[in-house]
C-alpha cells in the first residue's frame, strides 16, 4: 500500500528487488536488452491481472522518466514497457504525466531527501487535461513504475492524478524493495 495524503492505495509488485533484479532493471534502462525488457513486462502482467481481478480494469499511465535520463538512454524506457504491457492485458494506456520542473536522480536518496526531491514536481501535461479527462471525474488510471522503494514517486505521481481529476486505483511495479527505505 501506498499513503498518498491520508488515503491508502494497493501497490502489486511481481518480485522483491534483489541483486538480480537490480541487473535485469538496468540492463533494460541502460543498456536497451530487450530480453531484459520482456522480463519486466513480464512482471508487469503477471501482477496487473491480478489487481485488475481484485480492483477492475483501468487505463495505464507510467510513471515519466527525467527528459536527461530519456536522453541518456536513447528512449522512454517505463512509456515503452507500459505500451508492451497495455497491448498484451488490452488495456488503455495514455502519457498525461510531465515534470513540471528538474528533480535529481532518486537512486541514491534516502525517504526524506527523495519526498523532497519530487514533491509537486509532477502534473498534467496541457495536451491530456482537456483531450484525455472528460468532465469532472477522469477517467480510471492504474499508475505503472518498474521499482518501489520509498513509494515518494508513486505518492507524487497520484497527487498530480487526482489534482487532475483522475480516479486512481493504484499501482503496478515489476519489483518492490524491501524493506522501502
Amino acid at each position: 500500500m501506498i499513503n498518498c495524503r491520508g488515503e491508502s492505495f494497493p501497490v502489486f509488485s511481481a518480485i522483491q528487488y534483489s541483486p538480480i533484479a537490480s541487473r535485469v532493471l538496468l540492463s533494460a534502462k541502460e543498456s536497451q536488452i530487450k530480453a531484459a525488457d520482456q522480463l519486466i513486462v513480464n512482471g508487469i502482467v503477471h501482477s496487473l491481472k491480478l489487481f485488475v481481478s481484485r480492483h477492475g480494469p483501468a487505463t495505464l499511465v507510467p510513471i515519466p522518466s527525467r527528459k536527461s535520463a530519456n536522453r541518456k538512454r536513447g528512449r522512454n524506457f517505463l512509456q515503452e514497457i507500459t505500451t508492451q504491457v497495455a497491448i498484451e492485458v488490452g488495456l488503455p494506456h495514455q502519457s498525461p504525466l510531465t515534470h513540471i520542473r528538474k528533480v535529481r536522480d532518486q537512486s541514491q536518496l534516502n525517504l526524506m531527501d527523495r519526498s523532497e526531491n519530487i514533491s509537486g514536481a509532477l502534473s498534467i501535461s496541457p495536451d491530456f487535461t482537456t483531450e484525455f479527462c472528460a468532465g469532472n471525474t477522469g477517467p480510471k488510471i492504474i499508475v505503472i513504475d518498474d521499482l518501489i522503494t520509498t513509494g515518494a514517486t508513486l505518492a507524487e505521481a497520484i497527487r498530480a492524478l487526482r489534482t487532475a481529476g483522475f480516479t486512481v486505483l493504484g499501482a503496478v511495479t515489476s519489483c518492490t524493495a524491501k524493506p522501502l527505505r
